[in-house]
Parts: structure tokens; C-alpha cells; sequence
């Protein structure tokens, strides 16, 4: 079984139009394809506005799937916490070949959300206000044929770039001070640790139900393998220091590879491997095969302004499992 996730670069325009998205698809459809994925998991899939309807449609994600194995794939993709089908960008989407038989869009489902207020709004909050996350995690349960499901988790987490403060910005969208940058970044941070609680407690759940479970986290988690955001989700033996917990632990399958063999995003001439898949024993201890494709890549910033490019400034990765 091979399981692969690709972060696809903010793709879709609002409105469906075949012929501007004609350049995306051509550079990111054999990258999918290369792929030959049982299981996949993209991130950044934008939705369509269509005329007279009121749900948002996934238009250009069917065309890029048009024509290729996936388009046959049974699919789920994430919803706003309304309900209402989904946002206008950057949602969650896993294509399958094998049956999905649940499907839940987790914002602050498992833990309480945070609290916060900062000291340099403008105008000041009178109170603490609930930190709520951008996207949500996309969990499926999956039946491959083995008499237990494999849950796999689909994931983008908040990336620690400052977050908005009121009246933190001049008009040209610069800071006005240190301090509302610095509580902007806090903010950031804390949205992706709370995302990876919610990610964690989630992951609590299923063994809670069956230690055994079959469960893989993939996607772009924003984070590098030795952040507290991927320790907390990995709850490594050294880190519980409690051996009655080691089998909860969640092998970190990208760590297999050199460091430079695992980068999966080029920031001004630096390498860092931000998109990861995790897995749980029985299924980590499955694998068999583990490739990025990365040979290649841009740098997000350097090349950037180069108008000819229409890929992704994010590396798929791949594992494969024997069961």
C-alpha cells in the first residue's frame, strides 16, 4: 500500500476557470501521477464559487483529477465548522482507493480552546479571546481489507508566521511595533501547539479504543522533527519516561532518511523538512519503502517571482507498506 501526501500550493482560483488553471495543471498533474498512490492526502485544494449554488465546489480539483487513476478514488474533504461544505481556500482532501467508511472535519473537538489577550491591540479586548484554528485536521477511517481500519489523519497545521493583531499594522501592512510582532508570532505558535493537542488527544482516542490501531498523520505540519509541535505529537518513550505509554509512541517515517534526502521546502537557499508522515507501531513497523521528491525543488522565495512556475514550492513524500 503506498500512502503519500503533497501540499498543492494554494490550488484553485475563487471562480473555476479551466483555461487560466490550464499551467497548474499541467505542472502538477504528473506530479500526482509519479505518485501512483494507494492512499492520498493533499493540502491547499481551493474551492470554486459557482453561480446559484450556495456550497463551494471542488472544480479544480476535478479537472486536475480528470483523466488520471484518482479520478475513480473515493474522496473526503474537509468542511468549515458550520458545516456548509467547504472553505474557500486551503482545504484538506484524501483520495482513496479503498472504501472510506468515516469522514470528520476536528477543529476543537478533544481539547478546550485556548485563551488569550494581547497587550498591543488596537483597540484593546476587554477580555480574553478564543483562539480558534484557521483549517481543521481531515480524520477518515479507511477500510484496506485487513479487518481493522487504517485512520489517517490529514494534516496542515498553522505555520509560525506572526498572525494578524488588531491595529498591529500600518496601512502598508507593515508592524508598527516589535511588541505586536512578537505577539503575533506568539499567536501563531500557540494555534499550531493547540492544533497539535487537538491532533494528539485525537490520536488518544483510537488507542484509548484498541492500542493496535492503524493510524498514519500526514501532511504539511509547518514544524521541523525536533520542534515541540512534533514532539508533542510523537510522545516519544524519553519524553513520557513512562514504558506502560511506549506503545503509544508515533514513529516519525520521513526521520529514516539523511536530512537532506528529507527536505520538503527550500526557504532562501535552506532545506527544511516541514511535511511529515507519523504513524503508529503497527503500522510503521510496515514500511518497507520511504521517498521525498524533492530533487528539483524551487526555493519559495528566490524563485518566487518567477511567473513562468506554476508547481508547488512543497515536496510529496511517500511511504509504503506491506500488509
Amino acid at each position: 500500500m503506498r500512502l503519500a501526501t503533497f501540499n498543492m500550493e494554494s490550488f484553485g482560483a475563487d471562480r473555476h476557470d479551466p483555461d487560466a488553471l490550464t499551467p497548474r495543471l499541467d505542472a502538477l498533474r504528473p506530479k500526482i501521477l509519479e505518485l501512483e498512490a494507494d492512499i492520498l492526502c493533499l493540502q491547499e485544494v481551493n474551492a470554486q464559487k459557482r453561480k446559484g449554488v450556495s456550497a463551494r465546489q471542488f472544480q479544480a480539483l476535478e479537472l486536475l483529477l480528470e483523466g488520471t487513476p484518482y479520478e475513480k478514488f473515493h474522496r473526503a474533504t474537509s468542511e468549515r465548522p458550520s458545516g456548509k461544505g467547504p472553505g474557500d481556500r486551503h482545504n484538506l482532501a484524501v483520495l482513496s482507493r479503498f472504501p472510506i467508511t468515516r469522514c470528520l472535519s476536528l477543529y476543537q473537538a478533544h481539547a478546550h480552546p485556548p485563551h488569550w489577550q494581547p497587550k498591543t491591540a488596537v483597540p484593546a479586548y476587554r477580555s480574553p479571546q478564543t483562539i480558534l484554528f484557521d483549517r481543521p485536521v481531515l480524520q477518515v477511517e479507511i477500510d484496506i481489507g485487513t479487518g481493522r481500519p487504517l485512520h489517517v489523519f490529514c494534516v496542515h497545521l498553522r505555520a509560525p508566521i506572526a498572525a494578524m493583531i488588531r491595529g498591529g499594522k500600518a496601512e502598508d501592512r507593515t508592524w508598527t511595533s516589535v511588541s505586536a510582532w512578537a505577539e503575533g508570532y506568539q499567536l501563531s505558535v500557540l494555534k499550531q501547539t493547540a492544533q497539535a493537542l487537538e491532533l494528539r488527544l485525537a490520536v488518544e482516542d483510537l488507542f484509548d479504543a484498541n492500542e493496535d490501531s492503524q493510524i498514519v498523520l500526514a501532511g504539511d505540519f509547518n514544524a521541523t522533527g525536533e520542534t515541540g509541535t512534533l514532539r508533542l505529537l510523537r510522545a516519544d518513550p524519553d519524553d513520557t519516561c513512562s514504558p506502560q505509554l511506549a506503545a503509544r509512541r508515533l514513529y516519525q517515517l520521513d526521520a529514516s532518511l539523511p536530512p537532506e534526502k528529507r527536505q520538503t521546502v527550500i526557504h532562501k537557499g535552506k532545506g527544511q523538512a516541514l511535511d511529515h508522515i507519523l504513524a503508529s507501531a503497527s503500522v510503521a513497523h510496515r514500511t518497507v519503502d520511504f521517498k521525498v521528491f524533492n530533487v528539483g525543488l524551487p526555493d519559495e522565495v528566490f524563485d518566487a517571482d518567477e511567473d513562468a512556475y506554476a508547481g508547488s514550492f512543497h515536496a510529496a513524500m511517500l511511504a509504503e507498506f506491506e500488509f
